[in-house]
């Protein structure tokens, strides 16, 4: 057990609870980004329906009078089985009442931000299953493989709104979206004036950042593996919100508790995430590998 004493930290009771599920609520990228269904009371999973696409060829012309031959409607079941996601942490008493730190405020936040962290890990994980692909190992992202994206993502029927999901590397990296949208290259000697593509380019320089580009939602998570099989490469995708569902447990997503170890002189905090994923839908995402190195 890690006890957090006098020779790791240097607080009180209160707020813990409180400043953990803040941090929780703030840090978390995913969660809105995906099709959330909370379990049944009594159960550990739930059912997401993927739904087979009729598609124009399954309409026939008719006759007045005649009988029309009946299409199946099927569906797929995807289940994602809740699990339990914990992080612990005790605090020991002299901590707490000779530290000058906000060890209860530090102490949520920080238990707060790894069950939200481990939340997104999970759920980015899935985007490397999608079968759709745009870019590949060693490419650099161009403006193509988003509307790319968005290309299959309609072809697919898929509803709005569409989420484009990239590592920090594939937003503000030299091989970036924000680098696709200004240059400011070298030509011989002299440097030219930076030009800007149009007011998203504005945007990028006035704010760090694009939030929406060619139909796209942009968000960012540090939990996207930047090394994909050590080449280099980022694991970026695109999806409908029916791309990926959560399962959340009966009794909600985040908890947090506390407990008195009297014989250890401390106080345990237990923060604990309540979830399952799955892949719900392969045809509403798509998997945009692309080179940071």
């Amino acid at each position: 057990m890690a006890l957090t004493n006098t020779t790791t930290a240097a607080g009180g009771l209160g707020r813990t609870i409180g400043d953990a599920v803040i941090a929780f609520n703030h840090t978390n990228v995913m969660f809105p980004l995906v099709t959330v269904q909370q379990c049944a009371p009594g159960s550990n999973h739930v059912n997401f329906s993927d739904w087979t696409k009729l598609t124009s060829g399954n309409v026939t012309a008719a006759t007045q009078a005649t009988t029309t031959t009946a299409v199946a409607i099927t569906t797929t079941a995807r289940t994602a089985t809740v699990s339990e996601h914990v992080i612990a942490s005790t605090v020991s008493d002299l901590v707490l009442m000779g530290s000058n730190d906000d060890i209860v405020g530090q102490a949520g936040t920080a238990l707060g931000n790894a069950v939200a962290a481990k939340l997104d890990d999970d759920l980015v994980e899935l985007g490397k299953g999608f079968s759709q692909t745009e870019a590949a190992a060693g490419t650099a992202l161009a403006l193509s493989h988003v509307f790319g994206s968005m290309r299959q993502l309609r072809s697919a029927s898929a509803p709005f709104p569409y989420s484009l999901v990239l590592s920090p590397k594939q937003v503000w990296g030299s091989k970036g979206i924000i680098s696709l949208l200004h240059d400011d290259a070298v030509t011989g000697s002299n440097a030219k004036p930076m030009s800007l593509m149009g007011a998203k380019g504005e945007e990028a320089m006035s704010t760090g950042f694009v939030g929406s580009i060619a139909g796209f939602n942009v968000y960012w998570s540090d939990q996207i593996d930047e090394d994909v099989g050590s080449g280099g490469d980022a694991a970026g995708f695109a999806m409908s919100k029916g791309g990926i569902g959560l399962g959340v447990g009966a009794e909600g997503l985040f908890r947090v508790a506390q407990e008195r170890d009297e014989m250890l002189r401390a106080v345990n905090y237990v923060a604990t995430g309540f979830w399952g994923e799955i892949e719900v839908k392969d045809a509403f995402g798509v998997y945009v590998l692309t080179d940071v190195s």
